[in-house]
C-alpha cells in the first residue's frame, strides 16, 4: 500500500519516470530505508496492467526514458488509499509522512480528518511512552537510566508533533 500510495501521489502532480519516483521516495522516507529500483519499476508495471497508469516511451539525450502518468482510475484509487485509514504495524510512520505530503488532494474535512488520526496516533504512543518510563522509574538501575533517556527523546518527538498537527490544523481552517 505505501509505495503504491506514494508512487499515485507523486503522480497526482505530474508525469514521472520511475528513476524521478525512486529517487522522491528516498528523500521522502529518508537514508534509513533503502529504495531499490527492483522495488519501483515493477510496481510501476503492476500499476500500468491495473489501469491506474500508463506509460510511456521518450527519448531525451540519446536515452529512452519511460514516463509513467496517472489515468483517471488511478486518481480514483489514490482517493481510495488516501482514505483508507493507516495500518498499525512497522510503516505506519512512513505512511502517514506520504499521506501529509500529498493530502492537498483531499477536501479541506478529509485533511483534517486526516490530522486527526495522526494526532491520536502521536497521543496514543505518548501515553504508551509515559507508561514505560512509569515502569522504569520503579527500579534504579543503570540499564533503566539509558532506557528512560530514549523514552525522553519519543516523548520530545511526540511532543513536537502534536503542536505541529495543531499549529496546522489551524492554519488550514484560516486558509479556506
Amino acid at each position: 500500500m505505501m509505495n503504491e500510495l506514494f508512487i499515485l501521489g507523486e503522480l497526482m502532480e505530474e508525469p514521472q519516470s520511475g528513476y524521478h519516483l525512486r529517487n522522491a521516495l528516498q528523500v521522502s522516507l529518508g537514508h534509513h530505508r533503502k529504495i531499490s529500483y527492483g522495488v519501483i519499476y515493477p510496481l510501476l508495471e503492476k500499476l500500468e496492467k491495473k489501469g491506474f497508469l500508463e506509460i510511456t516511451n521518450v527519448e531525451s539525450d540519446k536515452k529512452n526514458k519511460k514516463i509513467a502518468t496517472i489515468t483517471e482510475k488511478g486518481k480514483e484509487r489514490f482517493l481510495e488509499l488516501m482514505k483508507m485509514p493507516v495500518p498499525k504495524g512497522a510503516h505506519n510512520a512512513d505512511i502517514y509522512l506520504i499521506k501529509l505530503d500529498v493530502m492537498q488532494h483531499l477536501a479541506l474535512d478529509e485533511q483534517i480528518q486526516l490530522l486527526d488520526q495522526f494526532y491520536q496516533e502521536q497521543k496514543d504512543i505518548m501515553e504508551d511512552t509515559q507508561n514505560a518510563l512509569r515502569k522504569l522509574a520503579e527500579k534504579d538501575s543503570k540499564d533503566h537510566w539509558y532506557a528512560s533517556r530514549k523514552f525522553e527523546l519519543r516523548l520530545r518527538q511526540t511532543t513536537v508533533a502534536i503542536e505541529w498537527i495543531e499549529k496546522f490544523k489551524h492554519e488550514l481552517k484560516k486558509e479556506w
